[in-house]
Formats: C-alpha cells, sequence, structure tokens
C-alpha cells in the first residue's frame, strides 16, 4: 500500500477530515491533501507524527517494500547479491543475511552498529539524509525479530543518551548525543546531571493535540531564571532557549516518547517528565 493510500486510510478510520489532522499535525489542510494524492510525501519525522495522532503503527506510513527482510538489518532479500545467513551447522538461516548472522553467530552486539554500518547504504538506496535515515531505522528496526522486546536500547538513534552543558560565564548551551570534552569561555563545562522532580520546580507536562506542553511557574528574574526546557527523545532533540521576564513555557511536536527537563543555574537540570 503506498503512503498516500495508508494516510488516506488511517485520516478516514480515525474519522477526521484533512482540515482536522492538519491541525494537529501542524501543517496546512493543502499539506495533507497532496500527501494523500501522492503530490508529495511527508518526511520521516513527520510520518512518525501522524502515526502517533492516527493511532497507527508508523511502519504503515514508511512505504516498506513487500520482499522478505533481513530480522536484523531490514535489508530486502531481493537487493543483489546478499547473501543468507548460516546456522552453526553451515545451513542457510532464512530469517538473516549473511553480514548480520554467521555460523550461528551475530556479527554485531547491538542496534548501534547496525545503524552505523547501514545508514550510508540507505542513503544511497533512497536518498535520505544521514538525520532521516537513523530516524528511519531507529522507527522500523526493534519491529524485527532481533530487536523486537529489547526494552533498554542503546541505539544510534536513541537521543536519550544526550547530554547538556551549560557556560557559567555566558550562559551557552551545548549538546551531545554522549558525553564529551566540552569548553567554553576557558572553562572546562562538565556535564549536567539530571535530578527528578521532586517539589524543586512547580511544573506541568501535557500532552493534547500531538502537542508535548511543559510549563513552569517560576519567578523568572534576571538572577534566577529558567536557561532552557528541552524535549529528548529516541531520535529528535528540541531545546527552547528562555529569558529573564519570559513565560517559562514551551511546545514540542510529540514525535514518540519524551523526556523533558528544564534548567536554571540555581535548581540545576530536573527532569520534569520523562
Amino acid at each position: 500500500m503506498s503512503v498516500s493510500t495508508a494516510i488516506q486510510n488511517a485520516r478516514k478510520k480515525a474519522g477526521l477530515t484533512q482540515e482536522q489532522l492538519a491541525s494537529k499535525v501542524y501543517v496546512t489542510r493543502q499539506a495533507v491533501s497532496r500527501w494523500e494524492t501522492g503530490e508529495s510525501e511527508p518526511g520521516i519525522d513527520m510520518r512518525k507524527l501522524l502515526a502517533s495522532v492516527l493511532g497507527v503503527p508508523v511502519t504503515s506510513l514508511l512505504d516498506l517494500p513487500d520482499a522478505p527482510a533481513c530480522q536484523c538489518c531490514g535489508t530486502p532479500f531481493d537487493v543483489p547479491n546478499m547473501p543468507f545467513g548460516t546456522n552453526a551447522d553451515g545451513t542457510e538461516n532464512p530469517d538473516y543475511c549473511g553480514w548480520c548472522y554467521q555460523d550461528g553467530e551475530f556479527t554485531s552486539a547491538g542496534l548501534d552498529e547496525i545503524i552505523e554500518r547501514n545508514v550510508p547504504y540507505l542513503m544511497q538506496a533512497t536518498g535520505y539524509t544521514a538525520e532521516e535515515a537513523v530516524s528511519f531505522m531507529g522507527a522500523v528496526l526493534p519491529t524485527l525479530k532481533r530487536w523486537s522486546g529489547v526494552e533498554n536500547r542503546n541505539v544510534s538513534a536513541n537521543l536519550k543518551r544526550s547530554t547538556f552543558y551549560v557556560c557559567p560565564d555566558c550562559n551557552n548551551i551545548v549538546w551531545s548525543a554522549g558525553e564529551a570534552a566540552v569548553s567554553c569561555c576557558g572553562n572546562v563545562l562538565e556535564p549536567l546531571t539530571a535530578k527528578k522532580n521532586d517539589g524543586i520546580l512547580d511544573a506541568t507536562v501535557e500532552v493534547t493535540a500531538g502537542c508535548q506542553r511543559a510549563h513552569v511557574t517560576h519567578p523568572m528574574t534576571k538572577d534566577d531564571h529558567l536557561l532552557f526546557i528541552a524535549a529528548v527523545g529516541d531520535d529528535l532533540v528540541r531545546i527552547k532557549r528562555l529569558y529573564p521576564e519570559q513565560e517559562a513555557r514551551a511546545e514540542f511536536w510529540l514525535q514518540g516518547p519524551c523526556k523533558v527537563y528544564a534548567y536554571g543555574s540555581s535548581c540545576g537540570l530536573v527532569e520534569l517528565h520523562g
């Protein structure tokens, strides 16, 4: 089934008009119409948002090939010269390709390696950017046999390992997908350690109309204000910079479960929701 048909069917099943769906994913009705006629296609992250709003598996909106695929890396078996994996006794394994499974053992330890290895090939085959390829594989691979049921996934597409740094002199915010050596204004910056919000901040985080909204009741004075609110998901990090006398509020499109953090010099990094 084409992506255009899948979106149209899911929208109708959800009982939404094109205009109603457009308002939930923050686009125009014309954009939804073009998706449904096949005139244009939504990007990978937009498909994730659409799947969340419409209540359908994201894989149903990814236009996956019909051919059987390796249940480890997702590569279709009709790719030229693609070998089948081999069991310990030398027989072929029909579930896995030879690049992922040899002599009864997997050639990679986890999703990190699989994604890093296959992103360049997916980019070449589809024209995706590196970010789109990572996002695509982060959505598809967990549904495959090898990875289904794995709850604590440590993958390239999983940015929940993100680390934040703040310069004490200029308030520069630095983000990294993991710990890094960071310096600013002559200061060696230490990674911020998040703490649970056990009464530290008066905050609410709610999800409505496909949007995650965070609000913190805070004086936001020049001497005591929150510097940022951030949402961290599997494959996307969004940061809202805040300033004195500004309301401590942020809105993020919901594209899968996110942890939400707020940072201020007096309270440190606080996990508001996760």
